[in-house]
């Protein structure tokens, strides 16, 4: 299947008469001072590259840097020109409060419901939109859970919501292919754990009780690694059999799982149990409200986004230790009954999603940015660059 490349992106191809290139990389920005780099793939055909980040309708310098170790080569300064933006309205507003204290980057985000439910975009810490994806007519019609990118980088793999699952959706970065998994039932959430590898959450009725978490990679070749074994509850209309979140985290070699009415539940990679949120918080779940969707396992902690009951909109991030103490309440600053993320950035920052809103705020709890989209936003993603490793799996 065939897509059309967003007017951002930017292919490159070049050669070289200089003997022995061990390393390359494209130098590329507003001016000629660059402050953007995208490394080469020295194995591709004709180094074939991709300028990812670029805002629309921009006049962008770039140039080629080689070396063979010993002696650096520089090709002269090039021009490349951005189309036009996306036609559809995907940010309806972007304030910043504190421009000083905001981490600088990149929101990889998609819609759940609403308006442009079906674009996946990535927007930078200046509002532009700098990337989005537009399926064809015969794709799924349902909303975007999660877009998230593969530890290699090369594409965007789409998840949708609805509890019937749905096949996953694999987008090549520079927006030319797609693939459909038609051997998939996915919904809710994909993470990121190794090159081109990631793991979903399975909604396929009568593989046993709960959800379980398939790994898959981009040839379309999965592996069961867990089935929860709980037996399923009810709560009110909710069954608690309700996986929600996923999420991977390389420094721990951990796999985090939320049960909406249940439990944060951890993972090692062979599909272990660790432990449980709810087992070491006094109280179980109640502490939180009974009800989480997005999380995060970071060195000393556990952050969750708690929706705070079913029937009630009223929903906060909540920080726990590893040992179960509660370390922090965020203010409540919006509402979401359904999704709802969280993610700690390298500065101590940390993004709170909810349903109509994106925030970021400062270790003070202090307001640093705010973004409204014309959806409801699904788990969201915050990178420093397009190009290596997501946060949640650097070394």
């Amino acid at each position: 299947m065939k897509s059309s490349a967003p007017t951002t992106v930017g292919i490159v191809t070049w050669s070289t008469t200089a003997p022995g290139i061990t390393s390359a990389e494209i130098d590329f920005g507003l001016d000629t001072t660059y402050g953007m780099v995208a490394p080469v793939d020295l194995k591709r055909t004709d180094y074939r590259t991709v300028l990812l980040g670029m805002k629309p309708e921009k006049a962008y310098h770039f140039r080629v840097v080689a070396s063979d170790g010993t002696t650096t080569y520089a090709s002269e300064d090039h021009l490349l020109a951005t189309g036009a933006k996306n036609t559809a309205s995907l940010i309806a507003s972007f304030s910043v409060s504190d421009a000083a204290k905001l981490a600088r980057g990149f929101f990889v985000a998609s819609f759940w419901d609403g308006t442009n439910a079906q674009t996946p975009f990535i927007f930078d810490t200046d509002g532009d939109v700098v990337w989005w994806y537009e399926p064809a007519p015969a794709e799924s019609t349902d909303g975007v859970a999660q877009a998230k990118m593969s530890a290699d980088g090369q594409s965007l793999w789409l998840v949708n919501e609805v509890l019937a699952g749905a096949p996953l959706r694999r987008v090549s970065i520079d927006g030319l292919t797609t693939q459909t998994y038609e051997n998939t039932n996915a919904s809710h959430a994909v993470a990121a754990v190794g090159g081109d590898r990631m793991v979903y959450l399975d909604y396929t009725a009568g593989k046993g009780a709960c959800n379980p978490v398939f790994e898959i990679d981009s040839t379309g070749v999965t592996k069961l690694l867990w089935t929860p074994t709980n037996p399923p509850l009810v709560l009110g209309t909710f069954p608690s059999c309700h996986a929600n979140a996923l999420r991977y985290s390389l420094k721990e070699d951990e796999i985090t799982y939320s049960d909406l009415l249940q439990d944060v539940v951890v993972l090692d990679r062979a599909g272990n149990v660790k432990w449980t949120l709810a087992g070491r918080v006094n109280g179980g779940n109640s502490a939180w409200g009974g009800r989480q969707h997005g999380h995060q396992l970071t060195d000393d902690s556990v952050i969750i986004f708690a929706n705070n009951g079913a029937g009630t909109d009223q929903a906060q991030a909540v920080e726990f230790g590893l040992d179960g103490s509660e370390k922090r309440r965020f203010a409540s600053n919006g509402s979401a009954s359904n999704f709802g993320d969280v993610q700690r950035l390298a500065n101590g920052n940390t993004v709170i999603t909810y349903g109509t809103s994106l925030q970021e705020v400062d270790a003070s709890d202090a307001l640093l940015l705010e973004v409204k989209g014309s959806g409801t936003f699904g788990y969201v993603e915050f990178r420093e660059s397009l190009y290596g490793l997501p946060l949640d799996i650097q070394q």
